[in-house]
């Protein structure tokens, strides 16, 4: 039977936001946080009693580990996983110090280590930070931390197959002869191919928030082509400013055509099947 104190799953898990000064932004990432939290506890209850014929977590680009002061081990419950939101922009503390105030806090008697926490990049573009503001800011947590400590980063949620299905069903409940996958889009080059291909799959026009071809200019496009019923889903997790600015745009175009039907879905907010799809990125 495998040792419990072998932590052969991770202690911590940590879900790194964008960040946003929107409340609803806020509250839409701490639910999917909790339902996160409810199903990797699950989960790790069930190891837990199945015991040794369980592998671990598959671990992608540990970083360095650095040894504490024994001072800093206190107690905590090692069968239950700690999860945390923790953000890149929009709050006090940088993404690092906010993950080694979180370590720091934590209890561990001595057997426990090191301590194994999971990065998850709630992100869904392979953008500038996924693939450098956040190993960049993981980087810098090491140092800070006064205990032995092992981290893993998962791939980021964007790049889960299971998202089509997602926005597949957004899709069947609206009656649209065409659809607009709209994305905020990034500039680091290769970052919006996988958007393309989604769109491609969903048999759906790109457009871009940011950058071109962008809402107007499609819509305008689609309109010329004769379709009269246009669907809009935002490649977006939560609502927030651009999901508002989004929807006046939407406004002020169908004033512009009013024999257009114009339909915009909601973003993914938190909705319990990412919870799903962040639970199986820690396997990846």
């Amino acid at each position: 039977m495998a040792s419990r104190t072998t932590l052969n799953f991770p202690l911590c898990y940590f879900l790194v936001f964008h960040g946003s000064s929107d409340p609803r932004s806020q509250a839409a990432a701490e639910a999917l946080t909790a339902e996160f939290k409810q199903k990797v506890s699950y989960t790790s209850q069930v190891s837990q009693a199945l015991g040794a014929d369980l592998k671990p977590v598959a671990l992608e680009s540990p970083l360095t580990s650095c040894m504490a002061s024994p001072a800093t081990a206190i107690p905590v419950n090692t069968e239950q996983p700690v999860v945390q939101a923790v953000y890149l922009e929009c709050q006090p503390l940088p993404l690092h110090q906010q993950i080694a105030t979180q370590l720091k806090n934590l209890q561990l008697p001595l057997h426990v280590a090191p301590i194994r926490c999971v990065i998850l990049p709630v992100f869904l573009l392979q953008g500038v930070h996924v693939m450098e503001d956040i190993p960049v800011q993981l980087s810098l947590v090491q140092p800070l931390l006064g205990t032995l400590v092992q981290m893993t980063l998962t791939p980021h949620l964007g790049s889960h197959p299971g998202l089509r299905r997602i926005i597949t069903e957004q899709m069947a409940t609206v009656p649209a002869e065409v659809w607009v996958l709209l994305a905020h889009g990034s500039r680091r080059p290769g970052a919006n191919h996988p958007l393309e291909v989604l769109a491609e799959a969903l048999g759906a026009v790109v457009a871009y928030w940011s950058m071109p071809p962008d809402l107007q200019s499609c819509l305008t496009d689609l309109v010329s082509q004769g379709f009269t019923r246009i669907g809009i889903a935002p490649f977006f997790l939560f609502p927030g400013a651009i999901t508002d600015a989004i929807a006046a745009t939407i406004r002020q175009f169908s004033l512009q055509t009013p024999a257009v039907k114009l339909t915009l879905v909601q973003p993914l907010n938190a909705r319990p099947e990412l919870a799903d799809l962040l639970l199986d990125l820690i396997h990846k």
